[in-house]
């Protein structure tokens, strides 16, 4: 019986390649200085020793596990399953793995934390989700940096990259009635969201304001294309009727345009308007061609990824708060009547 084969380790790579065990080290490391030639002659000789770099023995001498927590709710929400994609692509060029944390309630928010600390990860993004008070204060012990993307808090000081729902809830307002809808029905999911609140309340504001339009309902607890789907059976029930819904997804504003049309046989935008808001890719598809709120997404994340590696190079500089613009794309489900 052949004697079982010896691992490979750095220090018979580096006397293969005919290099120093630091420059093995130089070689296997994101963004490291070493030549080219002694990263050729490096990776000639793992390659023939069969040998692999044991990330989890160096992060205990280098205390640098290069792993970025993502913590997320939603998940069947097809935007964040691309803006998860995109996250892993841009920190896999930085040198950087993603560990993701989905979340169902908030109660598992602090679970997912903990996890993520367990592993030693060097900071933590979270999508719509906003940690405790208790969470945040034993992450800042920790030196593990978090950033907040489409949320924020003011109980919190911690970095956030968020869209200026204020601003997109004044213009959804001032579009409706510019196209003359008078009769309005607002559809969300979680109605504690502070984010589809703030949009929410600009949007009545300029309604006030300008004594014109009426929101006839504010229906929450709905997300989703099955969930607004069945939703319209009691928009149907309103009366008066609604020439407009305004959703707070894609998902839920194609379902509604599904049931109006395939249930109750309405001609959209004739007979109802509908709006989404996050443009996911489905959005612009066919038949759907829904007009909708499209987000700056690939920036959110290029801005939370530059603010999480600030504070993990710079740990006691202070968090900043990012703000960026939406824009409303107009399609087919919306029309000035």
């Amino acid at each position: 019986m052949k004697g079982k084969k010896l691992r490979a380790t750095s220090h018979t790579v580096a006397k293969l390649a005919g290099v120093s065990r630091s420059a093995v080290s130089r070689t296997f490391t994101p963004n490291a200085s070493v030549s080219q030639k002694t990263k050729l002659k490096v990776m000639a000789a793992a390659n023939k020793l069969g040998y692999r770099p044991n990330f989890m023995a160096q992060s205990l001498i280098t205390k640098k596990t290069h792993l970025i927590g993502l913590i997320m709710a939603d998940w069947d929400n097809p935007y964040y399953a691309s803006t998860l994609r995109s996250y892993g692509e841009k920190l896999q060029k930085e040198g950087y793995q993603v560990i993701l944390v989905t979340v169902n309630k908030k109660s598992a928010t602090s679970d997912s934390i903990n996890f993520l600390l367990q592993y030693q990860v060097e900071g933590i993004i979270m999508l719509s989700i906003i940690p405790s008070q208790e969470m945040t204060s034993l992450c800042d012990k920790k030196d593990t940096p978090i950033v907040l993307v489409g949320d924020s808090s003011n109980k919190i000081q911690i970095c956030n990259v968020n869209i200026d729902h204020k601003a997109i809830g004044t213009k959804l307002a001032n579009l409706a009635l510019d196209l003359g809808y008078k009769r309005i029905v607002l559809i969300r999911g979680n109605k504690k969201l502070k984010s589809s609140a703030i949009r929410i309340d600009a949007f009545k504001k300029v309604l006030k304001k300008q004594d014109r339009g009426k929101i006839i309902a504010n229906l929450t607890g709905i997300l989703g294309h099955d969930q607004g789907r069945k939703a319209m059976k009691d928009i149907m029930k309103l009366k008066p009727k609604p020439d407009l819904v305004l959703c707070s997804s894609d998902l839920t504003a194609l379902g509604i345009l599904d049931g109006a049309t395939t249930d109750f046989n309405l001609d959209v935008p004739k007979d109802l308007a509908i709006i989404g808001f996050g443009d996911a890719p489905i959005s612009s598809w066919g038949m759907n061609r829904l007009t909708t709120v499209q987000l700056p997404t690939q920036i959110m994340i290029d801005e939370s990824i530059d603010c999480l590696f600030h504070q993990i190079k710079n740990p006691h500089n202070k968090a900043k708060s990012i703000m960026l613009n939406s824009t409303i794309i107009l399609r087919d489900t919306t029309k000035k009547l």
